[in-house]
């Protein structure tokens, strides 16, 4: 059997990646926080090997793996994703400084293929449809510091002859998603009938199901494909507010949605338009996943 090793196998991402390769029977090396209050996401798997380990010791693993042939490289764990971390300088460069070492040691345990989790954030604002070809204008330190990770890694991979994968990932959501999402919290919301002050919700979003970006990250190390930059977005994007009104249909909820109650930051509305055409392209991928069916499994699963 394959090995992979994923960092940050804990996470709303991590552990749906855990579960695609199970699922294709891989086995799986997760790197985990020492003490993880999330370790109970994990499956009860044979093919789990558990390694609780922080970042700052990321070296250590061609101790623990030397005997082992790696196939893949995942690497995810990243603190500080939200606000208001997101402008901690220290620590976002910290995150940096582990993502170039986790690169290091995937060449030393012999692995050949490395993909790195990026942002949205490394866009910054944008006008219109998003590509790869988009030149980023990070405007957080989180994305300063996500696509620094970026630039860093793709010379490592040349000069160490591997092939690098860098996802660019849009709006997720689905089991295990953060409570303080949107979505989330709006659900919730939603299903005690509480009003739910918004902003006037007119920009333009794109959300994807994280079962879809799981099967992504998957086929890009399995597919042969071209290196580089790749959006994992759902590829459709709507008004953010056609989204809000259709998961409270689905929640068959009386909550009042009060659009406009909040005004927008002083950045004012930031849509996001993904192009994925390189994503279908490469790997002849689509989302199976409609944002109502999420919405549907997110509810049977909190229920």
């Amino acid at each position: 059997m394959k090995n992979i090793v994923i960092t940050g196998a804990t996470s709303f991402i991590g552990v749906h990646i855990v579960k695609e390769y199970l699922k294709n029977n891989w086995n799986v090396l997760a790197v985990v926080r020492p003490n993880s209050k999330k370790i109970n996401r994990l499956p009860k798997n044979d093919y789990i090997t558990i390694i609780e380990m922080g970042m700052e010791e990321v070296e250590k693993l061609k101790d623990k793996f030397k005997n082992i042939k790696i196939d893949v490289f995942y690497h995810l764990a990243w603190e500080g994703a939200r606000m208001p971390y997101r402008d901690d300088d220290i620590l976002q460069n910290e995150n940096y400084m582990y993502t170039i070492k986790a690169m290091k040691v995937a060449k030393e345990l012999g692995c050949n293929i490395f993909i790195g989790a990026g942002s949205q954030a490394e866009y910054g604002i944008c006008v219109g449809e998003i590509d790869e070809s988009c030149e980023p204008r990070p405007t957080t330190e989180y994305g300063k510091a996500k696509l620094r990770a970026y630039e860093t890694l793709k010379i490592m991979a040349k000069e160490n002859d591997m092939k690098f994968i860098w996802t660019r990932i849009f709006s997720v959501y689905g089991v295990y998603d953060y409570q303080g999402t949107l979505v989330m919290s709006a659900l919730d919301k939603m299903k005690r009938n509480e009003s739910i002050p918004l902003t006037q919700c007119m920009q333009s979003w794109d959300f994807i199901y994280v079962e879809d970006v799981a099967r992504a990250m998957y086929s890009l190390a399995n597919t042969p494909c071209m290196d580089g930059i790749y959006n994992i977005a759902s590829g459709t994007s709507r008004q953010l507010k056609d989204f809000i009104i259709d998961m409270k249909d689905i929640c068959k909820s009386t909550s009042k949605l009060q659009f406009g109650a909040i005004p927008y930051n002083s950045e004012g509305v930031i849509s996001f338009e993904p192009n994925i055409d390189k994503l279908k392209k490469n790997l002849g991928w689509s989302c199976s996943v409609e944002f109502d069916e999420g919405i549907k499994k997110i509810l049977k699963f909190i229920n």
